[in-house]
């Protein structure tokens, strides 16, 4: 079987045979359906509560794509739920998702966005032991990946039209599919070549929507400043790339290094760009704040000896505190490698 260049190995050039493609589909359909029932179940209760406080939240990625994107013959799956939520009603979907029995993972393993780099939060619900199911996951979004503009301003623009798609029963508010095509190619950038869902999503979404479509993804990735990674996450497929040149996209040198060595991405990375970029003694001071001081629920999760006892905890911080030079310098040569990279590619 030959395989579409554009897609690296992820779809099929030559059409595969229906009734082969249906009965697989079919039986990967009859497996995951209980999961991804819960799971609609789920995305559905949340969008009741929220609906019922006048939280104002949109549909992304899993069953969006797979009823937008796929055929009805074709198999999605999907393993949480993603809602993109107004950024004056996170507050209130926060404390709605509490209600439901969710808990914020971020809170509980004491993680900080020191470095502002964070689009959105893991909320896990409650798992049913008698049925040994396994806990509803939602990621809470207040902006999509790679936007740069004010979570408000890029709100505005993503919903100033918008899609739906079935639920569980009832209807629910999507992306429309202009802002769709911006967030597979985004999606892609921000988990690179190594995860196959998001690239086949891509490829799928360059095969089978029109060039007015790219059009306006670009024109939103503008309004939403979301351009860079728009385009690097569009030369991750050679057909990608074909589409981000007819657009007339900028280089992306330095990002597209970054996404092809991140799982080489030292730790510190992020919190070396925000000490980098404060602008102010009090904003590099709470920088290094946030950073050799962490809360005491990451130092635990990080170093699990340290729990039980104050001194080991006094131990561990120590020991964070020596370990950051080092961590520092990687970080160091890794942003000089990649600022190397965005140079050669002008």
């Amino acid at each position: 079987m030959t395989r579409d260049p554009s897609s690296r190995g992820y779809l099929p050039s030559d059409p595969p045979d229906p009734l082969r493609s249906a009965l697989h589909s079919f039986a990967r359909r009859a497996r995951d359906k209980p999961a991804l029932d819960r799971l609609d179940n789920a995305a559905a209760e949340a969008f009741d509560a929220f609906d019922a406080a006048g939280v104002d939240a949109l549909l992304l990625k899993g069953p969006a794509l797979a009823r937008t994107l796929y055929t009805p013959v074709e198999h999605r799956g999907y393993s949480d739920v993603d809602l993109l939520v107004a950024p004056a009603d996170i507050p209130m979907a926060e404390r709605i998702l509490g209600e439901l029995g969710y808990t914020n993972l971020a809170d509980h393993l004491g993680i900080g966005d020191v470095a502002g780099t964070l689009s959105a939060e893991t909320w896990v619900g409650v798992a049913t032991t008698a049925t040994a199911e396994a806990a509803p996951q939602i990621d809470l979004h207040w902006r999509l990946p790679g936007a740069q503009a004010s979570p408000e301003s890029a709100w505005a623009a993503l919903t100033r039209e918008r899609g739906v798609v079935g639920l569980a029963g009832r209807r629910v508010p999507t992306l429309a599919v202009d802002a769709l095509a911006l967030h597979l190619a985004t999606h892609a950038a921000q988990h690179g070549p190594g995860q196959r869902q998001p690239v086949e999503d891509l490829a799928r979404g360059l095969e089978r929507w029109a060039s007015d479509v790219w059009r306006g993804a670009a024109r939103l990735a503008t309004e939403i400043e979301a351009t860079e990674a728009f385009g690097a996450g569009l030369r991750l497929l050679p057909r990608g790339a074909a589409v981000a040149s007819d657009l007339g996209l900028p280089g992306t040198g330095r990002l597209e290094w970054e996404i092809a060595h991140r799982d080489g991405r030292p730790r510190g990375t992020f919190h070396l760009q925000a000490l980098s970029e404060a602008r102010t003694l009090r904003e590099r001071a709470s920088v290094l704040r946030r950073s050799l001081v962490p809360r005491r629920e990451w130092i635990a999760c990080q170093y699990p000896w340290a729990r039980g006892t104050r001194v080991r905890m006094i131990g561990a911080r120590g020991l964070h505190v020596m370990r950051a030079p080092l961590w520092a310098a990687r970080a160091w040569r890794f942003r000089r490698r990649a600022g190397r990279a965005g140079v050669a590619g002008r």
